[in-house]
């Protein structure tokens, strides 16, 4: 009972994060020019799956921009391309949709996580077709996600690393078996320090692994108490900086 009273409160948070984030998706795409804003994409190869693309409203094509994938967490699972645009990045690059530097573009898992090779396919497969449709840097595209999108970056990061220029997982879950292959990629990870839901513990053995490995791994670990550390790293004006900075070797 005592759980219920803790959890049920926190989803509610999360929903109603959720639906206020819809309603600014909503309000910038009113505004943006046609092929700018959040647009929804039917993924090839996938049925009518979709996934999304935000392009910056001051967008041309004319201009090589940096981009970010971003994998989403359990609760934004589906096939429409909505819901993963809610939570992580899509509230911030609607807030700052005029000047937001990157093209986010974000694959949406059938549910469980990105935690197979089908899973896999569906983010590699939205990567490379939004690369053919918009002014995407090839060499300037970072992996990140939440959650089961954290574990997701990790893993993806790893079995697809010559795609990535830099990774940053949030508050994941760990994956051992991918340290050796992410030691040539800048990673910067991210993990409330008493998070409920996932121990920091498994973000700290990460970058510890990667780093003795010979990687370059680091590890910010607000104090705050949660699971949602990403409603701080996406807002933090220096990670944004740090993956302007980063390109593909």
């Amino acid at each position: 009972m005592r759980l219920i009273r803790v959890v049920f409160p926190l989803l509610m948070v999360a929903i109603g994060v959720g639906c206020s984030s819809s309603g600014k998706i909503n309000e910038t795409n009113t505004r943006a020019k046609t092929g700018t804003g959040f647009i929804y994409e039917k993924l090839e190869g996938f049925g009518d799956r979709q996934f999304a693309v935000f392009v910056p409203l001051s967008y041309s094509p004319q201009k090589k921009y940096p981009a970010i994938v971003f994998l989403h967490g359990r609760f934004e699972a589906g096939s429409d391309g909505r819901a993963c645009t809610t939570v992580g990045i899509g509230p911030e690059a609607a807030k700052n949709a005029d000047n937001f530097p990157f093209i986010v573009v974000f694959p949406q898992c059938n549910g469980g996580g990105w935690d197979n090779a089908e899973q896999e396919k569906i983010a590699i497969t939205a990567l490379e077709q939004a690369k053919r449709k918009y002014s995407i840097d090839p060499d300037r595209v970072m992996l990140t996600g939440l959650s089961t999108g954290g574990y997701g970056t990790w893993r993806i990061g790893a079995k697809y690393r010559d795609r990535f220029a830099a990774l940053v997982p949030m508050c994941g879950y760990s994956f051992y078996d991918g340290v050796s292959m992410l030691t040539g990629t800048p990673v910067w990870c991210w993990h409330y320090s008493m998070d409920w839901a996932v121990s920091s513990g498994a973000s700290k053995e990460m970058v510890k692994r990667i780093n003795a490995a010979g990687g370059n791994a680091k590890l910010t670990s607000p104090g705050g108490v949660g699971h949602n550390v990403w409603t701080v790293a996406y807002r933090d004006p220096a990670l944004m900086q740090w993956m302007l900075e980063q390109r593909r070797k």
